[in-house]
């Protein structure tokens, strides 16, 4: 398990290097794994980026809930945005490791096909849809030196904060950025 790196930290404003697929990328993507999972074996987030431990690799890590398993991306290429969007009465709120407690509705393409090679080192296309198409793109984007937040402020849409309301329930506050 490692710390996750949070904003101000300027290592994520860092555009990530290619991986050699060796013992050390192996054990990175472990990490990635381990940190995302909690003592009791939850998992506690949906994607971890290198960079976001202090790695500036080309690697992250998506946990699939369908399948129940992480699918790996070493040296990722996203190839293909899908020019529909997910539909609004599909999206999620997007929220990051690396900024805690912040949250968007953020536009995504509903479809991506990636080029990546996985744990083996073999390489992979493979078309991506939905909500992992989304993760997908999230972390990506941390690779390139890009945070969520980047994504709101480009598409003129509102962050929300995690608070707690008078009566203790957790509730989405619109941050006014000003």
């Amino acid at each position: 398990m490692a710390k996750i790196v949070t904003i101000p930290d300027p290592i994520l404003r860092e555009k990530s290097k290619l991986a050699v697929i060796d013992k050390k990328t192996l054990d990175l993507v472990k990490t990635l794994k381990q940190t995302l999972t909690d003592d009791k074996g939850k998992v506690k987030g949906v994607g971890l980026a290198a960079v976001q431990i202090g790695v500036l690799k080309r690697v992250f890590v998506v946990y699939s809930e369908a399948s129940k398993k992480f699918l790996v991306f070493i040296n990722p290429e996203i190839t293909w945005f899908s020019k529909r969007e997910t539909p609004k009465k599909d999206q999620k709120y997007e929220g990051c490791l690396s900024l805690p407690n912040k949250w968007s509705l953020i536009k995504r393409a509903k479809e991506v096909k990636v080029s990546y090679q996985g744990e083996s080192g073999e390489k992979q296309n493979r078309k991506f849809s939905g909500e992992i198409a989304t993760v997908i793109q999230h972390e990506y984007d941390h690779l390139e030196g890009i945070l969520f937040v980047d994504r709101v402020w480009e598409q003129k849409a509102k962050l929300y904060e995690l608070v707690k309301d008078e009566e203790g329930k957790e509730c989405l506050e619109e941050i006014k950025i000003v």
